[in-house]
């Protein structure tokens, strides 16, 4: 859920994976280690299928993939090189990988984001969904952090979509893309649980201020 640090006046949010945010965030560029898995979707594909399947080896990551042979062991040696996987079955001619968990944090001009495994498994489907891709393209890996964070909370009941768009400075429509993007990659909601959400028509239409119930605490 979106914590208690949520102002309407500052524009400061504290959530899951972004922390004491001043002004709307703007895009990070150069991290070293892990700019392939953010930019790559083929490659954090392969990493969310290592660690989604607990352990598994390279033959059986050619049979499920849809890169060639030589691209699977290519990347699953750059993921071992850097740390993101393990052969777990040093007895055994064929390696069985397992995926190491990670949290990254960077902090750029008071604004703290983690990457994480979760992140990275929304990441690899951006070719899938547009939505995830214009908002990394268009905002940065900071902003499509907070976004995932909120759309989180807005599967709980806590945040409806004009929040989303109003505190992560997306326009009405991405906002809604986004969430049933995400919603469909890790199966949120469900008909008799999902909270009331919004359609981009909605956001023309006189209301009382969203965030109002944020402000003051």
């Amino acid at each position: 859920m979106v914590s208690s640090f949520v102002t309407i006046y500052t524009v400061s949010y504290d959530t899951e994976h972004v922390r004491n945010a001043g002004d709307t965030p703007g895009m990070i560029i150069g991290i070293p280690t892990f700019a392939e898995l953010l930019d790559n979707p083929s490659l954090a594909s392969l990493y969310t299928s290592i660690r989604q399947s607990g352990t598994t080896t390279g033959p059986e990551l050619v049979e499920t993939t849809t890169v060639s042979k030589k691209t699977v062991y290519d990347y699953l040696h750059k993921l071992e090189q850097a740390g993101l996987i393990s052969n777990v079955d040093h007895d055994s001619r064929t390696a069985v990988y397992t995926a190491e968990e990670f949290k990254l944090t960077l902090t750029v001009r008071e604004t703290e984001v983690s990457i994480t495994p979760e992140l990275i498994e929304v990441i690899a489907q951006k070719n899938e969904h547009p939505a995830i891709e214009r908002v990394l393209e268009d905002h940065g890996i900071v902003t499509f952090a907070l976004a995932y964070d909120l759309v989180k909370a807005h599967s709980e009941g806590g945040i409806t979509i004009r929040q989303i768009a109003s505190l992560a400075d997306l326009s009405s429509g991405t906002a809604y893309d986004l969430v049933e993007a995400i919603y469909s990659i890790l199966d949120l909601g469900d008909e008799e649980s999902a909270p009331t959400t919004y359609t981009p028509d909605d956001f023309d239409e006189v209301e009382s201020d969203p965030l109002e119930e944020f402000d003051g605490k």
